[in-house]
């Protein structure tokens, strides 16, 4: 059986990502860790880590999601065993925004310039404990759709790891 390991910026995303990753496929173990988004403790994860796919989720937060990525990349290499254990077991997942896009597109709400979260926030009440308890209602089909970049780079991930 393969395995993935999920690098979050906090504890609910890995919950969240775990639960969208086994309804993507249910033929894989996934472990999860959260590290601060720019934290060198993501590349020693990584390099710990002896899963056959390593997918780092990182919010741009309206950066551009490249450079996030770049960034993402030189602390990732920091730390890893080599260049080829880089190239073969790493995928960076950038959020243009945050996870919550996700929640954002499924139910087909408009940001309108805000931040996902503020947007359910504001009509949910939601709070950032909540984030877990989204993956099962997401519609997958609709985050196809619409062509969400983050979420078909992580279903593709999470599919063939």
């Amino acid at each position: 059986m393969k395995s993935i390991q999920i690098i979050s910026e906090d504890i609910y995303g890995c919950d969240f990502f775990k639960e969208v990753a086994h309804r993507i496929n249910r033929e894989v173990r996934v472990f999860c860790n959260s590290a601060q988004a720019w934290s060198p403790k993501r590349g020693r994860i990584f390099a710990a880590s002896n899963a056959d796919l390593v997918i780092v989720c990182i919010d741009a937060d309206a950066r551009d999601p490249e450079e996030v990525e770049r960034e993402q990349l030189k602390i990732i290499k920091r730390s890893a065993r080599s260049e080829q254990d880089v190239e073969k077991r790493l995928k960076i997942v950038v959020f243009s925004y945050e996870a919550e896009e996700w929640i954002i597109a499924s139910m087909k709400l408009k940001i309108s310039g805000d931040k996902p979260s503020e947007v359910l926030r504001g009509k949910m009440g939601y709070e950032k404990k909540d984030l877990p308890k989204y993956a099962p209602h997401l519609d997958f089909n609709v985050l196809r759709e619409m062509s969400v970049r983050s979420f078909i780079e992580f279903e593709k991930a999470v599919k063939d790891p």
